[in-house]
């Protein structure tokens, strides 16, 4: 039996991006627990009945959202590097999931600040007025389904600016949630509508940011290279 103290936290950073993104987060740790299990990695389980992979998860990607960088930490029984752990789990993860780093340690602590790419699929130059308009106000109020009661758009946008064919907006966490991008989605098309333009239309929202580069004991994956996999491990 392994001893209490030989607990060795791995932290991996992964991308979500096409269809991925209507996949749950009770979904995604399913399918996430299955590639472990397939990996051989020495990853720790709970005790009792029904013993589960020790997994923890950074927070849950709202449902339909893409991401550039999801972390997720797990204990391994053994002291594995990380480009080891990388060449063990990638290969075993359906092709909607990208491995994109792996660190000793846990998951870096959340910041409270977020950057999302808004696509704009119609009406870029309304949405960029709509967005500068945002800026200027001190407050803007939109209904909020999930409570009943109305949130204000504008607290939480720190910072917005107009991309070729997108939006790029950083947020900042509110009341210690997590900032979501679906307020200041609605803002903006009811902004546009108020000045007598015609509303945006957005389509895939992406959390924007993946693993800064690190040295040492970290693997990071080049966003940019034409490897999206690693060699097949055994088993997978």
């Amino acid at each position: 039996m392994t001893a209490e103290a030989n607990r060795y936290p791995v932290a991996l950073c992964f991308s979500k991006q096409g269809d991925a993104r209507f996949l749950g987060h009770l979904d995604f740790g399913r399918i996430l627990e299955r590639a472990l299990r397939r990996s051989g990695l020495p990853v720790r389980s709970t005790q009792g009945f029904n013993p589960r992979l020790k997994v923890s998860y950074a927070e849950a990607l709202p449902l339909g959202m893409a991401s550039e960088g999801e972390w997720v930490t797990l204990t391994l029984d053994e002291d594995l590097p990380p480009a080891t752990v990388a060449e063990a789990l990638a290969p075993c993860l359906p092709d909607l999931f990208r491995l994109r780093a792996v660190q000793r340690g846990p998951a870096p602590p959340s910041s409270g600040r977020a950057s999302y790419r808004l696509a704009v699929v119609e009406e870029l130059g309304s949405a960029a007025d709509a967005l500068t308009e945002l800026l200027q106000r001190d407050q803007f109020p939109v209904p909020d389904a999930r409570r009943g009661l109305p949130v204000d758009a504008r607290a939480p946008l720190a910072h917005g600016e107009a991309r070729d064919g997108h939006l790029l907006v950083e947020l900042v966490a509110q009341d210690d949630r997590p900032p979501r991008p679906g307020p200041v989605v609605q803002a903006l098309r009811q902004l546009a509508e108020q000045a007598g333009r015609r509303p945006p239309v957005f389509g895939t929202i992406t959390k924007a940011g993946g693993p800064a580069r690190q040295e040492g004991d970290a693997w990071v994956d080049d966003a940019g290279a034409d490897r999206t996999r690693l060699p097949a491990a055994a088993g997978c």
